[in-house]
């Protein structure tokens, strides 16, 4: 997987946001720092956009086949507690799966060693849960995880010069692009309930989404920061739950509650919903083709001064 050794000072941005985001793609690319971003706010929710509009279809054909093996997603399940759901799906999942797969991407101890924390954590609550490990050793090798990657924490700091290490960042970005982002793919794997063994090696086209959803992601936290990746992950989260539950929320008052009153009729809240989607869809479309036609003419242009 190639890619490519830059200054070790932030870059600034150049050409259209699509080809920016293309080129990285065809050859991601490593700064220690940073990069500094005029209208970073403006890019992301515009990246976005393009994210949706490429999810969609692939979403849509998800549902087709999770529907086809009698599966459920997990966050349906949780639809009787939407406190719960939104605490989870917004607030919580967000920042710890971005720590988890996204803060290690850009080099410092702290975003090597407190992820690793993590992992540790989840690995050995998942041995004891298989009752590969007695419940007496939790707390010993909990201890010592912790004392573990506090010294390497220390040591990488204290002994470990970061030049070298920033050297190898640049080597294998690509590796670590999207090898993240496919496990991130993967371990949403068991947000669907299968039907049997076999049905698993379908699984890899349940998290599709996921997956490509990790490419903005990463795409996100390497050029614009790490509070902007959780962001972009909190607010894609957001508006999918968010439209669950009130959709749940309509339906349960269509089949509960009479009223008199049309301004507040389930039907018709349901039938303003469904437009303002569809309004919401177009605008991305939109944002999308002008997008492309930016990178177009960026395309023209460079071919005019060749």
């Amino acid at each position: 997987m190639t890619s490519r050794v830059v200054s070790q000072q932030p870059s600034q941005p150049f050409g259209s946001l699509l080809g920016r985001f293309y080129r990285f793609l065809r050859r991601p690319f490593y700064t220690v720092n940073i990069p500094s971003q005029p209208q970073p706010l403006r890019d992301i929710l515009r990246l976005y956009a393009l994210a949706l509009v490429l999810i969609l279809p692939l979403a849509i054909m998800v549902g087709l086949l999770a529907a086809k093996l009698s599966s459920s997603h997990s966050i349906s399940e949780m639809a009787e507690q939407p406190l719960l759901i939104f605490t989870m799906a917004v607030v919580i999942a967000p920042p710890l799966e971005e720590v988890l797969f996204r803060l290690p991407l850009r080099y410092t101890p702290a975003n090597l060693t407190f992820p690793l924390f993590l992992w540790l954590l989840i690995i050995l609550g998942a041995l004891a849960s298989a009752k590969v490990i007695s419940a007496i050793l939790m707390l010993p090798l909990l201890c010592l995880a912790f004392l573990g990657c506090v010294f390497l924490r220390v040591w990488l700091k204290e002994k470990m010069p970061a030049k070298p290490i920033h050297k190898q960042y640049e080597k294998w970005i690509g590796w670590f692009f999207y090898g993240s982002t496919i496990i991130f793919g993967l371990i949403h794997i068991p947000n669907y309930q299968l039907i049997n063994g076999s049905a698993l090696l379908l699984a890899p086209l349940l998290v599709s989404p996921q997956i490509l959803l990790g490419l903005f992601f990463a795409f996100v936290r390497l050029r614009y920061g790490f509070w902007w990746g959780v962001f972009t992950h909190a607010f894609h989260n957001g508006l999918l739950v968010g439209q669950m539950l009130l959709y749940r929320m309509l339906t349960q008052l269509s089949g509960t509650h009479e009223t008199a009153d049309i301004a507040t009729h389930p039907a018709l809240m349901t039938l303003i919903l469904n437009l303002g989607q569809i309004a919401f869809l177009l605008l991305c479309l939109f944002i999308v083709v002008k997008m492309v036609l930016e990178w177009r003419s960026e395309g023209q242009v460079s071919q005019a001064n060749s």
